[in-house]
């Protein structure tokens, strides 16, 4: 018999960044409680942007075609960066004008030299076969393409793609279109693209482009706020775009409250965890308006999912950590198991090892802070931070330790009911993410209850650990042939490679304080660094008609 046989490329190597498939969870969340709205989407100005230049090319191009579409908005976009990067360079304000803005890494340097007086071609960082140190960006359609173009077709303001050519709605598109161009010169703004050559007196006479601009025009502000808000008349108007609006307005409220507490800053972190505890940092409750409590409740949800997804990442993290301290190698998932009990949790704590699975939760129900005091370190959101802040020690026990107790709190702080409350999410769902909320009420309902702490630390290490990890890097080795194995199963046993470091997933809140910031509905933030940000009085009346509209 004839044996055929034929070569086989080798899966690609990628270092990946959610190895035990737990951020899956979060981002099905942040996307419910916040659609419209990226991780990659940082200037709201864009939203008006990039429908603008659709319906102001189907005006002055000479050739309407994809091709003629795709080269001068290529070199728009470029343009548009450059008027923002320059005007923050004049100004020393990233946060106001160029930050966030597409192809800045790039585009920068190239702003430096127009403002030391050179005239540039934008097509020479703009054309798709420009080199590669040049190009401001490697997608065909910029970052429209990459980062806009999904949300603005989610929110109805545009439609299409790179081969069928983007389209402007006949709504939200053309209404934005409509408001933007009253603000700036569009044809002056064609006329450079189209002579392809900028230099500083151009790119400062086009400063109405720059993003800062949003806040001047308020026209342009309000259909923003209309779209965002979900004050329209049309599609938009569903339970999408209330679930984006209920966030933006607890932002908002949060904003206001904590805006009265001198030295509070106002970033991602401090309003998931009010979310989480329900009480402001001062210690007094924060009781939401009736309109935003399932927002408040969602997002309560979202950070209980990623404090569960911070403890198993941790003690991944700090058991793949210490045994390549050792050598990097066990023969099997079992004796991977038994070394990581015995490495972490007998020498330190003998007694834990012995303890029942059920008075260790007892013990840790009746001595953890309530979430009055939730910025207390034994609280479960700062056993997370110090967990986090020990893993740039690499202190991998300390780690290690922290994580089973941030677990151990979270168990000790369940309440009856679906973990997931309102959130509708599939058996399929869960049966592809294995660790979440769920799934540790049931394990700490049933599995666990007949394991002492060794036993339940060999489990985590097991299960939790090592099978989940290679679960996800065969999907990923079999579905998209790519390996992110980070401990590897080879003949003699398995060899750890690397150790993936636990971190909070990120939940575009980021961008929706960006958001409101270009809006003026929050004030420029007083920290950059750390994203603090003050209500204005225009986001104070925002918030105000908005719940009395609802």
């Amino acid at each position: 018999m004839a044996i055929q046989t034929d070569w086989v490329s080798s899966a690609q190597a990628i270092t990946g960044r959610d190895h035990l498939a737990v951020q899956a969870v979060s981002e099905h969340l942040y996307a419910t409680l916040l659609p419209g709205i990226t991780n990659v989407t940082d200037r709201a100005r864009c939203y008006s942007f990039y429908p603008w230049f659709i319906w102001k090319f189907d005006q002055v191009a000479r050739k309407k075609n994809i091709d003629e579409l795709v080269r001068l908005f290529r070199r728009g976009e470029c343009l548009h960066s450059l008027i923002g990067i320059t005007h923050e360079l004049d100004t020393q304000n990233e946060w106001a004008h160029g930050g966030g803005l597409v192809g800045r890494d790039t585009l920068v340097a190239v702003a430096r030299k127009v403002r030391e007086g050179k005239t540039i071609r934008l097509s020479q960082y703009s054309s798709v076969d420009a080199e590669p140190e040049d190009r401001y960006f490697k997608n065909k359609l910029g970052g429209l393409g990459q980062y806009y173009l999904g949300p603005l077709k989610e929110l109805e303001v545009l439609d299409g793609d790179v081969r069928t050519g983007v389209r402007y709605t006949s709504e939200w598109g053309t209404t934005l279109a409509r408001v933007y161009d009253r603000a700036v010169d569009g044809n002056a703004f064609f006329e450079i693209v189209r002579k392809d050559q900028v230099n500083l007196v151009d790119i400062r006479s086009l400063r109405s482009f720059c993003p800062c601009g949003l806040r001047k025009n308020h026209p342009e502000r309000d259909t923003l706020v209309d779209l965002l808000f979900c004050r329209g008349q049309g599609d938009l108007k569903h339970e999408i775009g209330v679930e984006r609006r209920n966030t933006l307005l607890l932002l908002l409220d949060f904003a206001r409250r904590t805006g009265k507490m001198a030295g509070t800053p106002i970033n991602p972190q401090l309003f998931l965890s009010g979310c989480y505890s329900q009480f402001l940092p001062d210690g007094s409750p924060w009781a939401v308006h009736s309109l935003l409590e399932k927002a408040a409740e969602g997002w309560c949800i979202y950070q209980r999912q990623e404090l569960l997804a911070i403890a198993v990442q941790g003690m991944f993290w700090g058991g793949l950590a210490a045994l390549l301290l050792e050598g990097g190698y066990v023969p099997d998932i079992k004796s991977y198991a038994i070394w990581f009990q015995r490495h972490f949790v007998s020498p330190s704590d003998p007694h834990f090892a012995g303890t029942s699975f059920a008075e260790i939760t007892e013990v840790r129900k009746a001595s953890q802070p309530l979430h009055s005091n939730w910025q207390s370190p034994d609280h479960e959101l700062g056993l997370a931070e110090d967990l986090l802040e020990a893993q740039k020690q690499n202190d991998c026990s300390a780690v290690v330790s922290l994580s089973i107790k941030l677990l151990t709190s979270l168990i000790a702080r369940q309440t009856s009911g679906s973990p997931y409350g309102r959130f509708e999410i599939s058996d399929g769902f869960f049966e592809m993410y294995r660790i979440n909320l769920a799934s540790l009420q049931r394990f700490s309902g049933d599995t666990w209850t007949s394991l002492n702490g060794g036993e339940w630390v060999e489990w985590l290490a097991a299960n939790w650990g090592i099978r989940t990890h290679l679960r996800v890097a065969l999907r990923k080795l079999r579905h998209q042939t790519q390996d992110s194995f980070r401990i590897v199963p080879l003949d003699d046993g398995l060899h750890v490679r690397e150790a993936p470091v636990a971190k909070w997933s990120s939940s575009r809140l980021t961008q929706a304080l960006r958001f409101l910031y270009d809006l003026g509905a929050l004030d420029a933030p007083t920290d950059i660094e750390n994203g603090s940000y003050a209500l204005t009085e225009f986001g104070a009346d925002l918030l105000e008609s908005e719940l009395a509209r609802c």
